[in-house]
């Protein structure tokens, strides 16, 4: 299968080496050249220097697929307008970016009156998608995500099963907007704790200690706990860094909205900090 991937950079690249390792054929463009030649020399990755161009190298024999992975969310919305010209019925957007469900549901709908098809896919890599795998909610029409199932279960931890269509247009995004809501919740739940062993000084608690025995056995444990140890041991530990500040802040007003209590998913976005333009 041959399909576009818009956007290179960070996690994007590593889906597009998982993607190559399976002989999957990448058609990259990025705005920065070097990042694609050096996805080429490296993995074999086909280098456009522009969306036309990577449009061009797709099959015309079959629907065309076009991944997008931008960081920027008005670079989302000026690319799904452009797709929405250049696009013929029947072929497909599929959204990776950082996106709003909100605003997946509105791209649809955008491209739906040109005949071309969007699936949305809310995608976590747990720090090491390209060896493990990647963990992909995604939302669409049943018919129109079965074209790109071939792509997903290259991409899927788990051999393949870490991924599920779970709704329509929207409801992959809004899978991982509550996940990070979720993350932070723990994260700041973390935190909280090693801030209250390190306080009680007359026990001279090691925090790494405890941390490695709860991992052992407990309910607790994973990639989350070890990175709280980590910041609790060198920064002030009542702060949780989340990763996906904006996402959490989006969990909460849905929250709000939905006139659902979430007050662990508060509080952990009221001690966040992350990247709070969005």
């Amino acid at each position: 299968m041959r399909f576009a991937l818009i956007g290179l950079e960070g996690m994007a690249g590593n889906m597009a080496r998982r993607l190559r390792q399976q002989d999957v054929e990448v058609v990259g463009y990025d705005e920065d050249a070097e990042r694609g030649k050096r996805l080429a020399d490296e993995s074999g990755v086909i280098a456009t220097t522009s969306i036309v161009a990577a449009l061009r190298k797709l099959p015309g024999d079959s629907p065309k697929v076009v991944w997008l992975m931008l960081s920027d969310n008005a670079a989302v919305d000026k690319e799904i307008k452009n797709l929405a010209g250049r696009l013929s019925l029947g072929d497909i957007v599929v959204d990776g970016s950082h996106s709003n469900y909100r605003d997946s549901q509105r791209r649809g709908a955008l491209l739906s009156q040109s005949g071309v098809w969007f699936v949305d896919a809310g995608i976590l890599d747990g720090g090491n998608g390209l060896e493990r795998g990647f963990c992909i909610t995604v939302g669409g029409e049943r018919d129109h995500v079965k074209i790109v199932e071939p792509l997903l279960q290259a991409l899927a931890a788990d051999d393949g099963a870490g991924w599920a269509h779970v709704g329509l247009a929207g409801a992959g995004h809004f899978a991982r907007m509550v996940h990070s809501g979720v993350e932070s919740s723990v994260r700041q739940a973390f935190s909280e704790g090693f801030a209250l062993l390190q306080g009680k000084t007359s026990f001279s608690f090691d925090l790494s200690t405890i941390a490695k025995t709860w991992l052992q056995g407990s309910a607790l444990g994973g990639d989350v706990l070890g990175d709280e140890l980590a910041k609790a041991e060198t920064d002030a530990p009542t702060v949780t860094q989340s990763p996906n500040y904006d996402e959490v802040r989006w969990s909460a007003i849905e929250a709000i909205e939905q006139n659902i209590a979430v007050p662990v998913i508060s509080a952990a976005l009221q001690n966040s900090t992350g990247n709070q333009d969005n």
